[in-house]
């Protein structure tokens, strides 16, 4: 299905989808869900809130530590009597941080999809653009060609396997604007609209949601952040 645009509009402080017919699902619903499932973020920092906010969603997944160095080593989330795993890794270059990260175990978004041999139960959800924006637009069209062919294989090897693409959101307008604002961004969302329709994999559109919860941040809030594990939930559930 192609995305509408808008592609849906907030009421009393829900995301209202304008493409899907959603389900607020209650704990015990999402604990069933998950059972079995391993999901995987691939993505910069506002996907990396996804994995900081699951706990609160299914409360028996505990933090698991893979000894990792920084903020930016890989998150991992387990609940071993559920058999659920949440992951998250960021992506690779271009990756821009004042904070120091390891790049023993750096691997790009392409490289990542084809190691995993994905099933059923398999959820690779994926973002990226924020780190992209100060860059040749050249670079993000490669990087996401290359992910649309990795996803590609992916379903050749495992159609049963579900992928979420997770668009960039909005961010503050005063902030070295020339190189982050969302003049770039909302070029790159485009692209990657166009780049990834043909593909079976669901869009969790973090740009209009983050646009009609007037949230200008780079970091969006919680609430936003549940709105957008709600979508996600409904893809896979």
């Amino acid at each position: 299905m192609e995305v509408p645009t808008p592609s849906g509009y907030t009421f009393q402080g829900r995301w209202v989808s304008a493409q899907c017919t959603q389900r607020l699902l209650n704990s015990s619903q999402i604990n069933d869900c998950l059972k079995r499932k391993l999901i995987y973020l691939l993505g910069d920092s506002t996907l990396r809130q996804w994995i900081e906010y699951f706990p609160k969603v299914a409360q028996t997944l505990k933090p698991f530590d893979l000894h990792g160095t920084g903020l930016y080593k890989k998150h991992v989330l387990l609940d071993a009597e559920r058999h659920i795993l949440v992951e998250w890794k960021k992506h690779s270059h271009p990756f821009i941080t004042v904070q120091l990260y390891s790049v023993i175990d750096d691997g790009y978004i392409p490289q990542e999809i084809d190691r995993l041999p994905g099933d059923k139960d398999t959820v690779i959800v994926i973002t990226l653009g924020q780190h992209f924006r100060p860059f040749p637009m050249e670079l993000f069209i490669h990087r996401a060609i290359s992910i649309q062919k990795a996803i590609e294989r992916l379903f050749l090897r495992s159609p049963d396997t579900k992928v979420i693409i997770k668009t960039e959101n909005v961010r503050e307008m005063n902030l070295d604007t020339e190189k982050f604002g969302d003049f770039h961004g909302l070029i790159q969302y485009l692209t990657a609209k166009e780049i990834f329709k043909d593909l079976h994999v669901g869009t969790v559109d973090a740009w209009d949601m983050t646009i009609a919860c007037g949230s200008s941040n780079l970091h969006p809030p919680d609430d936003v952040i549940r709105q957008q594990i709600d979508v996600f939930l409904n893809y896979i559930c």
